[in-house]
């Protein structure tokens, strides 16, 4: 005779497909960044460099202080339907982004506070 356990043990690999697709339809994959309005200033098809003249830690809408230190936004933010749009070679780094921002690069409060110049940038 089967043990209990045993007879119900096919339903793990239901049960775990399952939950993978609820959090996929979800989006609760916990690495994406919020969703991009679907207006014309958030269209994937600009630049990153486009996305800090708004998003820059000077501008208007800056980024949280909490944001990753990285500036390809299209690998993390959706479109307004929920899709990626990564760009293969898209730049980490960018002049004005969170390498230039103190509130993210600790190394510039550092040599801001010591008068050590500009954080080799520029």
């Amino acid at each position: 005779m089967q043990h209990p356990a045993k007879r119900h043990l096919w339903l793990l690999p239901i049960l775990v497909l399952a939950l993978f697709t609820v959090l996929w339809l979800a989006g609760g994959d916990g690495e994406s960044g919020p969703r991009m309005p679907g207006d014309a200033d958030h269209d994937p098809g600009q630049s990153e460099a486009e996305c800090l003249v708004c998003h820059s830690h000077q501008s208007f809408s800056p980024r949280s202080v909490q944001h990753p230190r990285r500036d390809d936004c299209y690998s993390c933010h959706t479109d307004a339907e929920g899709r990626l749009h990564p760009r293969l070679g898209a730049p980490t780094e960018l002049p004005g982004g969170w390498p230039d921002d103190p509130r993210l690069n600790p190394a510039l409060q550092d040599s801001r506070s010591t008068g050590a110049g500009d954080g080799g940038h520029g």
